[in-house]
């Protein structure tokens, strides 16, 4: 067997954490996929995973050896994708990471314009509102709403996710609306459990002045979607990104409140794996949302307070 498809084994063997996952992908056994990293140890002269009965890791060797082997499979791609000169022929598998809702509202109906474009390109979409390991998934490409935890990933800032406070014109209406952040305490808060200060909601008025306040609720979730739904049917108040909400603002489904004090802003990246450099592909995709995204008054633009509020 050649070096390269030895090297592409192992690669997925650091990148998935275990023989057999990949054993799935090659529709091999994991028996053979192990044989496979054996005869590459035995090409380069030196181990490269530390075994043990129900799990494997690299030594330093293969440390270093991964890494070069990720380099190279990736310039390999590029050189490939190079050939091809024009826009158009940038082309391919492309593993895409995003929130669900993000992904539905803000990926998906851009698709078509994307496709016309790079009609050569194929994307796998994966939405999900949790942590996604973009090595162990074999993610190209990630979209994060918020601070990154991990300071490992390769991250380029493409947008800015303001936020608001929210409620139902008919909440509003049975329960009143409040005019201060500590008013929220007497009212029926939605709670995204991924949020990262959880039931606290934080402001800064028009001062720059902090303003912190505990929330609490009858309902609480771990999907934005829901929330959104949540509040849209009255539920209580939600304090959530704009761009979660910005058909229901125009259509008057729900009203933004509390206009005069800011929640602070979430920063929109897209990561990449530490070990591999963006294929052109990979930058083709980026580019054209980032574009997009600067034009999106839903992601671009701040939430022009009321001034008669």
């Amino acid at each position: 067997m050649d070096r390269m498809r030895l090297m592409e084994t192992f690669v997925r063997v650091v990148e998935t954490g275990n023989f057999s996952a990949v054993a799935r992908e090659a529709r091999s056994t994991q028996s053979a996929i192990s044989k496979q990293v054996q005869a590459l140890e035995k090409l380069v002269g030196a181990p490269l995973l530390v075994r043990s009965s129900r799990s494997h890791s690299l030594t330093e060797a293969g440390q270093l050896y991964y890494e070069r082997c990720r380099q190279v499979l990736d310039t390999l791609e590029e050189a490939h994708i190079e050939v091809h000169r024009t826009e158009h022929e940038i082309g391919g598998v492309l593993r895409v990471a995003a929130p669900a809702a993000f992904g539905r509202l803000h990926i998906v109906p851009r698709l078509p314009a994307f496709y016309t474009r790079y009609p050569r390109i194929k994307i796998n979409l994966q939405l999900d509102d949790g942590f996604t390991d973009l090595v162990a998934a074999g993610i190209d490409v990630a979209f994060r709403v918020g601070e990154l935890k991990d300071s490992r990933l390769v991250a380029r800032r493409i947008g800015t996710a303001h936020r608001a406070t929210l409620a139902s014109p008919a909440y509003l209406e049975a329960h009143g609306e409040p005019q201060h952040p500590d008013e929220l305490a007497q009212h029926n808060c939605l709670i995204y459990t991924g949020l990262a200060t959880l039931n606290e909601w934080n402001y800064r008025d028009a001062e720059d002045r902090p303003h912190a306040v505990r929330v609490d609720g009858n309902f609480q979730s771990n999907s934005s979607e829901a929330i959104r739904q949540a509040t849209c049917e009255g539920l209580g108040v939600s304090y959530s990104p704009l761009w979660t909400f910005g058909d229901d603002l125009r259509a008057g489904r729900v009203k933004a409140i509390l206009t005069r004090y800011r929640p602070p802003s979430l920063p929109l990246n897209v990561v990449f794996q530490p070990a591999r450099r963006p294929s052109l592909k990979v930058n083709s995709f980026v580019n054209y949302f980032s574009e997009a995204f600067s034009r999106d008054p839903d992601i671009a633009q701040m939430l022009t307070a009321d001034p008669n509020a």
